[in-house]
């Protein structure tokens, strides 16, 4: 790792940029790249120090992590609500990777993650065939044990066997970035392996907080069927996640079977929500007859690993029907606030904001809720559709009670539900987290749902009311443009 500091002059900046880009050379990247966004972070930097009393020096740091390489730049100037405007058609161009920006409570954070030759080396299916889903059965042994990062390459392995390239977690047909995410613990697996070192089922969890984790990537090669692997491994990642005092488990069955989402049903979970469109279209094997027209919308289960803590909800009012219907199908101590003449708001929001090129993704995580949230989200959305954005996710404070005020207007922004989820965010020093509501952005609002298959009446009654608004919030603004349209057109008849 090195770590450099400068003045925000040109000359600071150049020596910034230099450093950054050497680091990168010399970790086989693509120096240029990183040289040119550093040089870029910087002016962006001394731009937002035009106050004069701010303290006007750049610290980069740059590393290489897994399978890309992360330059920070920290800086004191105004608070940054998003990654450099400049930069982000260079991130959807697939320049780099993602961008994260944030405030850390000393100052302005911006990460962006650059690909190192490792994370785009995929897997070579050559050698590997396709299995039928009635695949003769093996007898062969098999250990369970926690997956390490050498069991990578097995694992894509199996992926390909069960599913061709159809599966929807694209970064499994890449075993260099698995084996990182494993060594970073950012992903913890189960495994069952045969003597060769064959994996024969698989499953994961990947922590999106320290309090709660997403699991999925389950797979069992059809040879391996009819052992209760993946109840064994399941079983195995529950109590290793209890253990590790995680509070919540989010799950994401898809839509087009309803097996999965009857199998969180039947282990307990609620069912909280949709993300519409938010994948790339791919072929299911055994579901599906070829690719999928449209983009893959999942449903969103929560469970919880351990007794939530009492808490009250403060939803605006246009989401607060639907997470009344997650609520009463739940047995969460949650209550919904109701908000009086006086409640304590900020001047301005907290939050940052992360854009993920390859899928076309932004997410806004808005730590703390302030009298500017409109004009700061509005921003930042504006900025990721210039950019190419697809698909916005703005998670929001769900307990704090300013929100059922502040964000009653997000829908005006194109802002829908999509999701409710409990104990998300860690407590800190300054700010207490809890629970999050999470509403989204799509830059086509349209759906085909005659594929869709729900495994009860409540799920399908969610999952369209999620659709509803999601379609009434997008079209809404396109409504209102033409009313003006037609309103100008009136009074210019008229005449003076």
């Amino acid at each position: 790792m090195i770590s450099i500091s400068a003045g925000a002059d040109d000359l600071g900046i150049a020596v910034l940029a230099s450093a950054a880009r050497t680091a990168m050379s010399a970790s086989g990247g693509d120096g240029d790249a990183v040289g040119f966004f550093v040089r870029q972070l910087g002016i962006d930097a001394r731009a937002r120090l035009h106050g004069g009393e701010e303290d006007a020096t750049l610290v980069i740091t740059a590393d290489s992590r897994g399978t890309e390489f992360v330059v920070t730049l920290q800086d004191r100037g105004l608070p940054v609500t998003g990654p450099p405007s400049s930069l982000l058609p260079l991130l959807d161009a697939g320049v780099a990777t993602s961008a994260e920006a944030r405030t850390d409570g000393l100052g302005n954070v911006t990460e962006v993650r650059f690909a190192l030759p490792t994370h785009h080396r995929i897997f070579d299916s050559a050698a590997e065939e396709i299995l039928s889903e009635d695949a003769e059965l093996r007898t062969d042994e098999v250990t369970i044990r926690s997956m390490v990062p050498s069991d990578a390459a097995a694992l894509t392995r199996t992926i390909y066997r069960c599913y061709g390239w159809s599966y929807p977690i694209s970064d499994l047909y890449f075993p260099d970035r698995i084996a990182a995410a494993l060594e970073s613990g950012q992903r913890i697996g189960e495994v069952a392996v045969t003597e060769s070192g064959e994996i024969a089922a698989h499953w994961a969890a990947v922590f999106l907080s320290p309090t709660v984790v997403e699991t999925g990537g389950t797979v069992t090669d059809p040879r391996f069927r009819r052992r209760g692997l993946a109840k064994a491994l399941g079983d195995r990642l529950l109590e290793r996640l209890q253990h590790m005092e995680v509070i919540g488990r989010v799950r994401e069955p898809v839509m087009t079977h309803p097996a999965t989402q009857e199998i969180a049903l039947q282990e307990g979970a609620t069912m909280v929500g949709a993300y519409l469109n938010i994948l790339h279209p791919v072929q299911q094997i055994g579901i599906t007859d070829g690719l999928l027209a449209a983009k893959v919308s999942i449903s969103v289960a929560y469970s919880a690993l351990r007794p939530l803590a009492p808490a009250t909800l403060w939803i605006p009012g246009p989401y607060e029907d639907i997470a009344r219907v997650v609520l009463s199908a739940s047995d969460w101590p949650r209550e919904f606030g109701v908000i009086g003449h006086t409640y304590h708001c900020p001047e301005n929001s907290v939050l940052s904001t992360v854009y993920d090129s390859g899928n076309r993704l932004g997410m806004v995580d808005v730590a703390l809720v302030g009298a500017d949230l409109i004009d700061v989200v509005d921003g930042v959305l504006q900025q990721m559709n210039r950019s190419g954005a697809e698909y916005v996710g703005v998670r929001l404070p769900a307990n704090q009670p300013a929100l059922a005020v502040v964000a009653a207007g997000l829908v005006e922004l194109g802002l829908s539900y999509a999701s409710l989820i409990p104990a998300l965010r860690p407590p800190t020093a300054d700010n207490p987290g809890g629970d999050v509501l999470v509403t989204q952005w799509l830059v086509e609002p349209e759906f085909d749902t005659s594929g869709w298959v729900f495994a009860t009446a409540g799920v399908e009654q969610l999952v369209q009311a999620v659709v509803a608004q999601a379609v009434e919030v997008g079209t809404r603004g396109l409504e209102r443009q033409r009313r003006a349209a037609r309103r100008a057109q009136l009074f210019a008849s008229l005449g003076d």
